[in-house]
């Protein structure tokens, strides 16, 4: 069947499918191009005659036929195996109860003899069945691919969950040991604190006594010292010799060779040495 087309479509001269067919007078058809240059070959003003049936014509006039122009296009642009394999539709063309093809490029039905061939020339065009097959099947790669997906991101939420809900639980727990360990650190801290405050106020306490201690008695020693100070100068201001040196035994003996005054001066010159010191 498929043969019996393609020859009906074919130009006995170059044996090849029409190009511009034409006719002259007869039921054969030629392509322009191969009847011109078969005449060609002939006596320039003689008969020119039909290289099929062989009738001759005196001047012949070619005569383009255009509707086996267009189904030469169509079966160019239109593979023969889809439109021999093709089925009638269940739901055919409005104007054309005809074979139904598909064309994969586009996605979309075509009829045979409606649509414009060349908006599929360069097209992937099969028959129904086909069409149905090779896209199932691409359908059917997309659905595992996705499903394929669909397994890894599931497997990836739960992933995701599960770190979600461990991170949650181990910054709890940390966040509890953290705790711990500072209110460890606060009570200890708070325990030096107490031990160390009390050191002081022992320290300071036990200084704070020393040091009014130190005040009381260096008190009363400037206490006497003063009242030394004040019997010598009065003893210095005698005028009479007399008088001077009447009560000068008692007054050596308290305060010219006072061995306690020596102390006196000599503590106190210590205290004030060692706090210029410091």
């Amino acid at each position: 069947m498929a043969c019996c087309l393609k020859d009906e479509l074919l130009c006995s001269i170059c044996l090849s499918i029409y190009h511009d067919p034409v006719s002259f007078g007869c039921e054969h058809y030629f392509c322009r191009k191969c009847i011109t240059e078969h005449w060609s070959r002939q006596e320039p003003h003689g008969a020119r005659d039909c290289p099929e049936c062989r009738r001759t014509f005196a001047d012949p006039l070619l005569s383009p036929s255009l509707k086996l122009s267009n189904i030469v296009e169509r079966y160019s642009a239109f593979p023969l195996d889809a439109i021999l394999n093709a089925k009638r539709s269940t739901y055919p063309c409005k104007d054309h109860e005809k074979v139904k093809l598909f064309c994969l490029t586009d996605k979309n039905l075509v009829c045979f003899f409606c649509d414009e061939p060349a908006l599929h020339e360069q097209h992937q065009v099969t028959s129904i069945d086909e069409a149905y097959e090779e896209i199932q099947r691409e359908m059917k790669e997309q659905l595992a691919t996705l499903q394929d997906s669909e397994k890894g991101h599931t497997e990836a939420l739960q992933l995701l969950q599960r770190q979600l809900t461990e991170t949650k639980s181990s910054a709890k727990s940390l966040r509890a040991t953290i705790g711990d360990a500072f209110e460890r650190l606060h009570r200890f801290l708070r325990e030096r604190q107490k031990s160390m405050l009390e050191e002081l106020e022992t320290d300071t306490a036990r200084k704070l006594a020393d040091i009014e201690h130190k005040i009381q008695r260096y008190s009363q020693q400037l206490r006497d010292v003063k009242e030394g100070i004040q019997i010598l100068q009065e003893r210095l201001n005698e005028s009479g010799r007399h008088d001077f040196l009447e009560g000068v035994a008692v007054t050596s003996e308290r305060y010219l060779n006072n061995s306690a005054l020596t102390s006196i001066l000599t503590e106190s010159h210590c205290f004030l040495e060692r706090h210029h010191s410091l």
